[in-house]
């Protein structure tokens, strides 16, 4: 048997296998050869060979109504595939789902009078429910993103109702392999599963129950506005009956009993720990977290594979850590009420090997700079508060301390940009009657400064600007590996708020070191003030690198490790 040399045919094949679509009616043509090689010498599937576009998309469609099952159609680039046009649309408003392939050549050849190439990526998407593009594949990205895009439009084929689906495929060089010699086999790949709520949908959901009950499973809490105390009441339910830990940072505003902040321990502990700290499967719910970005770096080393579940209302394919096997188009509640009512565990001993690694941490005093204020900020704000997060550092910064449980967290991480958090924050607090704070950095706070170009600057408003001249996030990242870091990079600058501020109508307050700092926050804090307050703290962008650095290599892995094996042997008997 002949195995097409070009990945993205490979992950094709390989998933439309996984779904079940057997039947593939093909057209002649030169750039759809690798795909036609490979599925016409597989037993699993049954071919057709029509050569006119517009007959064998009608042919196809007589298949479906007959079966009752979907079928595809594979067509060469360029008017070949506008020919598809008219019996797409006849699946589109018979609601049939029909798979339409369509070969390309790659992207940089359109409008350069290259033969048979014309715009064919949304040519049919107002008459399918889903027209996805497939890259070539030449990374581990690219075989991702190929990958999550398929399954994303062979779900789509039944999501809902039935309908057609598009999957459009570059193919680079034409057919390579245009002889019977045999190549690497493709990979066998499962399909994606999503789970509806209803009428006899959950009895699929049954089949997931004893996946449950022999996991360890973290559910990671994503940014929230509101939960409900119901949901909270099933959260601490769901965790006493499987083996399990909520991850969540202070976007998530959760206050649940087996919910823990687990940032700081993430980005301290070494591979091999981690590796053992890893669930078997992360059960996503709400929002974005800044705990995506080091679970997917974690993730993507470990030997064994992660499952992650989707829970959300839409069921749409959000893979962000690259290891998506389940969606339920569900609220979060509603999976919580149907999971909670099985599974009984004795002891939760996933939820104590955290904990004590959590535990073991340690939080020593940085010196003066942006992660000292931020701490003390954070230490310090009253109780009922509203707490307004800026992005990049200030998140990061802010999620490796505590915070009280009545303070609420705001922080537009919908797109992580750094532009708007002034701007969002202005807007909650007018109308807020509690004590507003904002934390934010240089960059964030001059790139939305016409925030507080209003008449809606109340006296309760409390913004703490950290001012260290310049992104310090490309310091900590790159450090001395860069030499001309500052200018273009950075974006170095010698600005401060006073001048704009105190024409605003705020009181001005600022500090170039601890000892100012400490007196000056206490005036930052005050609640009776008759002026919104700004306090801006002078740091260096550098020196704040190093002592984040410095923070993180406190808590080695290796001193954790150890604690911990001792912790446990202390705290739960074990040998």
């Amino acid at each position: 048997m002949g195995y097409s040399l070009k990945e993205n045919v490979k992950i094709l094949v390989s998933l439309l296998k996984a779904y079940n679509i057997k039947n593939i009616v093909l057209s002649s043509g030169n750039r759809n050869i690798s795909f036609v090689q490979m599925v016409e010498n597989d037993d699993f599937f049954t071919c057709y060979s029509i050569v006119d576009e517009r007959s064998a998309g009608f042919f196809a469609l007589g298949l479906i109504e007959r079966l009752n099952s979907p079928a595809a159609i594979c067509c060469t680039s360029g008017t070949a595939v506008c020919n598809y046009t008219s019996a797409v649309s006849e699946a589109f408003y018979q609601k049939l789902p029909l798979v339409v392939l369509t070969a390309d050549r790659p992207s940089y050849f359109l409008n350069q009078n290259e033969d048979q190439m014309i715009p064919q990526t949304n040519l049919l998407k107002s008459i399918t429910k889903l027209s996805v593009q497939l890259p070539a594949v030449v990374s581990k990205q690219d075989y991702w993103y190929c990958s999550n895009r398929i399954h994303a439009a062979l779900l789509e084929l039944s999501h809902h109702g039935n309908g057609p689906v598009h999957i459009n495929f570059q193919i680079d060089d034409k057919a390579t392999n245009v002889s019977d010699a045999l190549y690497e086999k493709p990979d066998i790949l499962n399909r994606m599963n999503r789970y509806e709520i209803g009428r006899n949908k959950q009895e699929l959901w049954k089949e997931k129950i004893k996946e449950l009950e022999s996991s360890k499973i973290m559910i990671l809490y994503g940014q929230s506005t509101f939960i409900s105390d119901e949901e909270i009441e099933y959260l601490d339910v769901f965790t006493e009956r499987f083996n399990c830990i909520i991850a969540k940072d202070h976007m998530a505003n959760l206050h649940s009993k087996n919910a823990v902040n687990i940032y700081t321990a993430i980005n301290v502990l070494n591979d091999s720990e981690i590796e053992n700290l890893l669930p078997d499967i992360i059960i996503t719910m709400g929002g974005n977290s800044v705990l995506v970005q080091p679970l997917k770096a974690a993730i993507a080393k470990r030997t064994t594979p992660i499952k992650q579940w989707l829970i959300c209302e839409d069921g749409i394919v959000r893979d962000s850590l690259r290891c998506l096997s389940d969606i339920f188009e569900c609220s979060s509640l509603e999976f919580l009420k149907f999971f909670t009512e099985y599974g009984a565990i004795d002891k939760n001993e996933y939820y104590f090997q955290w904990s004590d690694v959590i535990n073991r941490i340690r939080l020593p005093e940085p010196p003066y700079s942006s992660l000292y204020s931020v701490k003390r900020l954070m230490e310090s704000i009253p109780d009922n508060s509203i707490f307004h997060i800026a992005n990049s550092s200030s998140i990061r910064y802010a999620n490796m301390f505590q915070l009280k449980d009545s303070i609420k967290v705001y922080c537009n991480r919908g797109t992580n940009g750094i532009d708007g958090s002034f701007s969002a924050f202005m807007g909650n607090a007018v109308v807020s009657k509690d004590l507003c704070f904002l934390l934010i950095g240089d960059l964030s706070f001059f790139y939305d400064l016409n925030a507080c170009w209003n008449r809606y600057c109340g006296k309760n408003i409390r913004i703490l600007l950290n001012n260290n001249e310049g992104a310090e996030l490309f310091h900590y990242s790159y450090g001395t590996k860069i030499s001309e870091i500052n200018t273009y990079i950075a974006a170095e600058h010698d600005g401060t708020a006073k001048g704009w501020i105190e024409s605003r109508g705020f009181r001005y307050l600022c500090a170039s070191s601890q000892e100012e700092f400490d007196e000056k926050l206490q005036e930052f804090l005050k609640e009776d003030s008759e002026t919104p307050i700004l306090f801006e703290v002078f740091t260096l962008k550098d020196e704040d690198a190093k002592i984040v650095h410095t923070y993180y290599d406190a808590n080695t892995a290796l001193n954790i490790k150890n604690e911990t094996k001792k912790n446990c042997q202390e705290t739960h008997g074990k040998k």
